[in-house]
């Protein structure tokens, strides 16, 4: 072969590898799906799993008693190690009791299992039962047991009161709340909010 070929070769390898790196790099990693926000001053934010990003995900339950809890997402993935676990962004939830109360509940993140649709709500967690509304860093939801975990951050209020606690725990069907620190030497801030018209 002359010399003319043996360059060609080399020039026609050097652009197969650059093109095998682009397309290995940027196309083929199918387990980093970016999600776009709609507001302008936030990032574009990677969620990592190995299925293809869903939008617009909705999942609805309702137990033997009535109760119904409906679950909903901008964005969610499969999760690749545990396949019942969904992992979702920009949730909103609602739970219907059979009593005729609601539970509305907002986060930026969360981890729904479709098996017993018990539910970690992660981000910026608000929750609303009636007058009262809570806001924390974390929420657990067990829809079977109707509790509610709210924990690290904890900021309560309602027409009687506010408070600020390290765990708060609501049992839906009863309506008994338990108040908690962490530390048992920490008080729970509490700051009424009843005016009693002496000024």
């Amino acid at each position: 072969m002359s010399k003319k070929v043996y360059i060609q070769l080399f020039i026609t390898s050097i652009i197969l590898l650059i093109i095998v790196f682009i397309y290995m790099g940027y196309f083929k990693d199918s387990s980093k799906r970016i999600i776009k926000t709609d507001k302008p001053e936030q990032t574009n934010k990677i969620v990592t799993a190995g299925e293809d990003l869903i939008t617009d995900m909705a999942y609805f339950s309702e137990d033997e008693n009535g109760n119904k809890y409906e679950i909903n997402s901008r964005y969610g993935v499969l999760n690749p190690e545990k396949s019942d676990l969904i992992l979702m962004d920009k949730v909103t939830a609602i739970v219907y009791l059979s009593n005729g109360g609601k539970i509305y509940i907002s986060s930026d993140k969360a981890e729904y299992n479709e098996g017993n649709n018990d539910t970690t709500f992660e981000g910026s967690v608000e929750m609303k039962y009636d007058e009262h509304i809570v806001k924390s860093d974390y929420l657990d939801l067990s829809f079977q047991k109707k509790l509610a975990t709210l924990y690290q951050k904890v900021v309560y209020k309602s027409s009687l009161s506010n408070l600020i606690a390290d765990k708060i725990i609501i049992d839906f069907l009863n309506r008994n709340t338990k108040i908690l620190m962490d530390n048992e030497n920490k008080n729970i801030l509490v700051k009424s909010v009843v005016n009693n018209g002496n000024n």
